[in-house]
Formats: C-alpha cells, sequence, structure tokens
C-alpha cells in the first residue's frame, strides 16, 4: 500500500510539473494535494456513515472504480510531451539534445552525427486529433537512455541526502507529519472517554475536518503563493528565485503547533469537543500545505536534482515520522496530552525557524552547490 502510494503521488506529480509553465504550478500542486486530501477522507466517512454495519474491506472494494478509471485515463489521454530537439547553432557552436536530455556541444555541422549539413527542423505530425494507432500506446522504448537517466538518480540521492537545504525541509516535513501522527493515534480514544463519550458516527466526521482542511490549502498554500511570488519576482526586477517560495511554509509551520497545541489542552483540561474537530482542520490543513511548499521549494532549488530530492523528502520524512509514531503513547503518559503537544508543537518551530537564515542565505549556498556537483542532468525532470 506505501509503495502504491508513493508511486501514484510521483507520477501525479511529475505530470502536473510537466504539464505546467512555472507561474501555475503553485496553484496546481496546490490543488493536487488538496485534492487528494479532500477525496479519500470525505469518501470513507460518507461510507462509514452510509453503511455503518458493513466491514472496513467494502470501502476498498469500491476504490477499485475509481482507481481503474483514473488508470485508464492516464493512460489513454495523458499526451507525450517528450520530444527530441531539432539541432540548432549557437554562439558558433552545434549545440544537440537527445530524447534523453543529454546536450553535447560541437564545434562544426560535420562534426555531428548522422548530420547532412542542414538544421534540422522539428516535424508535423501527420495525422489528426481523432486518428491514431497503436503504437501511440506504447510506454516502453520512448525514450533511449531511459534506463541510465534512472540509474544516474540513485547516486544523486546519497548526495541529496548530505544536502542541508534538502535535509531541512525533510526534517520539517516529518516533525509536521509527526504532529498528524499525535492526532492521527489517540483522538478516537478521547472522544470515546469521558466526558464527550461520542458514538462512532460522530467520532467519524474527523475525515470530514480532514477534508475540510485540506480543501482550504488549495486557495492558501496555491493562489496566495502565487500571488506573493508574482510580486516577489516584479520586485526582483522579473526574476523568480527559489527562496521566494519560502514564505509558502509560514502557514504550514504555525497552524500545525497551533492544532497541537489546541488538541492537547482541549484533551487534558476536557474543553468542548468541537476543538478537537477544529485542531484537525488545522493539521489537515498543515499537511496538504507543507507538502505543496516542499515539492515547489525541492522543483525549483535544485531542477537538476528534483527527482531523487523529493524521493528524500517523502521517503525519509515518512520513514521518520513512522519511527516518531513508537514514541507517542509512552510521550503522552510522562508528559499528558497537554505537555506531548507543546514539546511537538516547540519542535515544528524550531526547525521552522531554520528556515530563516537560508532565506538570507539559501541562494549562495545552492550556486555552490550547483557549482560543485550538479554537473549531472540526467535526473532532471525537464530539460534546463
Amino acid at each position: 500500500m506505501g509503495a502504491v502510494q508513493g508511486a501514484a503521488m510521483s507520477v501525479v506529480l511529475l505530470i502536473v510539473i510537466d504539464l505546467t509553465f512555472i507561474h501555475q504550478r503553485p496553484s496546481a500542486i496546490a490543488m493536487v494535494w488538496s485534492f487528494a486530501g479532500c477525496v479519500s477522507p470525505a469518501a470513507l466517512s460518507l461510507s462509514q456513515t452510509l453503511n455503518p454495519g458493513r466491514e472496513w474491506r467494502h470501502f476498498y472494494h469500491i476504490s477499485i472504480i475509481p482507481s481503474s478509471i483514473s488508470l485508464a485515463l492516464i493512460y489513454f489521454l495523458f499526451t507525450e510531451t517528450c520530444f527530441t530537439r531539432p539541432t540548432i547553432a549557437f554562439n558558433r557552436h552545434i549545440i544537440v539534445q537527445s530524447a534523453a536530455e543529454e546536450v553535447k556541444i560541437y564545434d562544426g555541422w560535420e562534426q555531428v552525427p548522422g548530420a547532412t549539413g542542414a538544421r534540422d527542423t522539428p516535424q508535423l505530425p501527420n495525422q489528426g486529433i481523432w486518428k491514431w494507432s497503436t503504437r501511440e500506446l506504447k510506454f516502453w522504448g520512448k525514450t533511449s537512455g531511459g534506463w541510465k537517466a534512472m540509474l544516474a538518480c540513485y547516486p544523486q540521492i546519497l548526495l541529496c541526502l548530505l544536502n542541508p537545504l534538502v535535509f531541512w525541509v525533510t526534517l520539517l516535513q516529518a516533525a509536521i507529519f509527526g504532529g498528524m501522527l499525535i492526532l492521527g493515534q489517540t483522538y478516537v480514544q478521547v472522544l470515546r472517554s469521558e466526558p464527550y463519550l461520542l458514538p462512532a458516527y460522530a467520532i467519524n466526521l474527523v475525515n470530514v475536518a480532514r477534508a475540510l482542511g485540506s480543501a482550504l490549502s488549495w486557495p492558501a498554500a496555491g493562489l496566495m503563493v502565487t500571488r506573493i511570488t508574482r510580486r516577489l519576482a516584479i520586485s526582483n526586477k522579473g526574476v523568480r528565485d527559489a527562496e521566494h517560495y519560502f514564505p509558502a511554509f509560514i502557514l504550514p509551520i504555525l497552524t500545525s503547533a497551533l492544532s497541537l497545541i489546541l488538541y492537547g489542552l482541549t484533551a487534558q483540561h476536557s474543553w468542548h469537543w468541537i476543538w478537537i474537530y477544529v485542531s484537525y482542520v488545522l493539521s489537515a490543513f498543515s499537511f496538504s500545505s507543507m507538502a505543496t511548499a516542499s515539492t515547489l521549494w525541492i522543483t525549483e532549488a535544485f531542477p537538476r536534482w528534483a527527482a531523487p530530492a523529493m524521493v528524500v523528502v517523502s521517503g525519509i520524512s515518512y520513514i521518520a515520522s513512522f519511527g516518531i509514531s513508537f514514541s507517542i503513547s509512552p510521550l503522552i503518559e510522562s508528559q499528558s496530552y497537554s505537555g506531548a503537544g507543546m514539546e511537538m508543537a516547540c519542535i515544528i518551530l524550531v526547525v521552522g525557524l531554520i528556515g530563516v537564515p537560508i532565506v538570507f542565505w539559501g541562494k549562495n549556498l545552492r550556486q555552490y552547490i550547483h557549482g560543485k556537483w550538479a554537473f549531472n542532468e540526467m535526473g532532471a525532470l525537464r530539460p534546463q
């Protein structure tokens, strides 16, 4: 299940990045994370409310239908965007880019393999939009050298682990997801106990709160960040730097810390049960917003290492948060709900504050890393 989830979200994000321009990506990526975090809990809550007597496997049986439809739509309707760029002459040199995004520079046309002495031009498709052949459904062998480019990602993953800018995002996402696990592992026990004693159908409404929080993250993490980065780019003479995406981290950090503090105080002092649902809205909002911010930052700060960096941020953060889940029960027993929530909130705020110096000195560090180690572009998401 974890492998399927990771592979599915990776493919979706790659498709979105491939189909959008740079100014469209904040809204598009936020829409993906918001939709993913909204539909699943809403469907789960609806299924449990309409069929309270059925077992949990019924939900997965029903999920086969939309999953199969999604697979068919992506396979048949997602257009192939990879193409071989024409050979061009630039600054007294000949530039050739292969389908595997490998760039070679020659001094003259006679050195180019297979060149005829004239500039190649792209060929227009020889068939209409409604005409197709089975050759277009072939998904293997599209680009030569694809396996070599894939293998190049693995040593880049190790380098990304040593990259302080990538490691910071990984720690922050792990802390926020670990805070979300505190709520996820304990809310059922809290709502079932005194003084709440809520029935099962009322407890299941927590999924509606999750869906609401994820839905709210789209305008906040997408539309608002788009406006902020646009203003920052205009003030920077039209140049959009990766550091312009740092404001996107502010809301997930603050809302995650606030959700943990609010949940801990509510569970400890028996406040009204509505605050537990409010804390879950804030927690889901912070998770979707953080996923959007980290995806934008990684793909824009390290475009040559975007795919390996996403593996590190997603994989390591989930592994770390999985380890955090084993310490939740002992932490609550020793520190109480309020103490555990405040401690985790402080961890998130401290890790988030590390991003402040990155805003001022991160660009120089990025340029140093690019100049020293980022010579291999085989793992890039796009031709750079």
